[in-house]
């Protein structure tokens, strides 16, 4: 086969298409988008960041920055409390890992809006404990450094993480 077939040139020209595309949009994705152009090219581009994920900020080229993490507690009718990481739960290699993500990032920002289905939700997942209530809450991380991690420490373990309270939510009785 060559180039000059009239069906492989359209191809390597929707190829080339694509990979300009595709281009334009990786390096649009993390631009703020405070100038008129750049929100004009972001209203064109959105759909495409958005369906495949790419919709990223500057620390996508270089993770810079303390990290946070979703987590929960019950309270069973004992009086004990459960504390779980959902996100613990989703495999790695999955790509439905990042809307996992994505969702309990946009809990973190807005727990007024979020909050009470995810604290439903979780009351029900929990219902063999007996929950009365269940405490939302995001762990923010402190600075980790290398010697920390080679001397057993772990990033997401006291004293490198700070509880960040959410919103505390009864939950429904079976009675």
């Amino acid at each position: 086969m060559t180039a000059k077939q009239p069906g492989n040139r359209l191809l390597y020209a929707m190829g080339s298409l694509l990979l300009a595309w595709h281009t334009v949009a990786m390096m649009l994705a993390p631009v703020p988008d405070r100038n008129t152009i750049v929100q004009s090219f972001r209203y064109l581009f959105q759909p495409y960041l958005s369906f495949f994920g790419l919709d990223t900020t500057w620390d996508f080229f270089s993770p810079i920055g303390t990290g946070h993490q979703f987590r929960y507690t019950i309270e069973d009718a004992e009086g004990n409390e459960h504390t779980f990481t959902p996100i613990a739960d989703v495999n790695w290699l999955l790509p439905e890992r990042r809307w996992y993500e994505r969702a309990f990032t946009e809990l973190m920002n807005d727990p007024e809006t979020y909050g009470n289905y995810f604290a439903a939700f979780y009351c029900r997942k929990h219902a063999s404990l007996r929950p009365v209530s269940i405490l939302l809450f995001e762990m923010q991380e402190e600075r980790f450094w290398p010697k920390d991690h080679m001397s057993g420490k772990r990033p997401y373990n006291p004293p490198y993480v700070i509880p960040n309270p959410l919103m505390r939510a009864d939950c429904p009785s079976d009675k």
